[in-house]
């Protein structure tokens, strides 16, 4: 399979983006893992996956990471700051953009956010999923069929190891998503409101509509931004109210004929939500 269609979802820890990111606002520049594995030793945190450090390379995906060097971009620096001050909203943030990173005008790029997308869409269909090692497994059957079929390509191959890789955000969510002792996944009845406009944002993108004109909230851009926030539909309008209150870019209506609707006046940042 070509490089670029890479579908696996890196096992990159939560605990260690936030380690890597905090360690390169002190230590920019950084040539090697060992490197930022010391220093984020001497800094405090403990980085689980030392040899590999997948959590660089999908920082560095995510446009948290340059490149092409140990560098924080604005956006990283802004999340050193969010989850200093907002640590329950750096899962949800981070799950934002996993979600809606893959575009379908270059669709082998970026795959694993395919895969990451898919994986929340389906559970959202389902409403409720138990995640035991055999619901983890027909998951990933599921998923790898949709993909083959999706990009019209034999040669996807998923393992459960891809889908471990998204619920390492998932099950990090706070309001929670999945009941740890039962391994239950269920639709939240609440999101935080910058998840929520993230989601705004990513239907603006999808349907390619100007910012400052009107979004109808017919069923499928409620659908589609409950799906990102894997919210229950019926808590859709309590975060709304909250979201527009919170962020004054983003409007709500109803007039004309239009029924509901949606204004978003500009692309939200996470300087927003420091």
């Amino acid at each position: 399979m070509s490089s670029d269609f890479v579908f696996h979802v890196r096992n990159a820890q939560p605990g260690d983006m936030i380690a890597i990111l905090a360690t390169l606002e002190d230590y920019p520049g950084l040539s090697t893992i060992a490197e930022i594995v010391d220093q984020a030793d001497t800094l405090g945190f403990t980085i689980r996956d030392r040899a590999r450090l997948e959590a660089l390379m999908t920082a560095r995906e995510l446009d948290f990471v340059e490149m092409d060097k140990n560098l924080l971009t604005d956006k990283g620096k802004a999340l050193v700051r969010l989850e200093m001050n907002k640590p329950d909203l750096f899962p949800d943030i981070v799950h934002g953009y996993q979600y809606t990173l893959w575009d379908k005008k270059k669709p082998s790029i970026h795959c694993f956010s395919w895969t990451y997308r898919e994986i929340c869409k389906h559970l959202w269909q389902l409403g409720s999923y138990h995640m035991d090692s055999q619901g983890k497994k027909d998951l990933t059957s599921e998923i790898e069929g949709l993909a083959r079929t999706h990009f019209e390509r034999s040669d996807i191959a998923l393992s459960a190891k891809s889908v471990g890789g998204a619920f390492l955000w998932i099950e990090e969510l706070v309001p929670g998503v999945i009941n740890q002792p039962s391994e239950l996944f269920a639709r939240r009845t609440f999101c935080p409101p910058e998840l929520f406009i993230l989601g705004v944002n990513f239907v603006y993108r999808g349907n390619e509509m100007d910012y400052g004109t009107n979004l109808l909230l017919g069923e499928e851009p409620r659908n589609t931004i409950c799906q990102i926030c894997l919210l229950e539909p019926d808590g859709f309008d309590r975060v709304l109210d909250y979201a527009t209150a919170q962020f004054d870019y983003l409007e709500k209506g109803i007039g004309g004929g239009w029924g509901q609707y949606l204004t978003l006046y500009r692309a939200p940042v996470v300087e927003d939500f420091v």
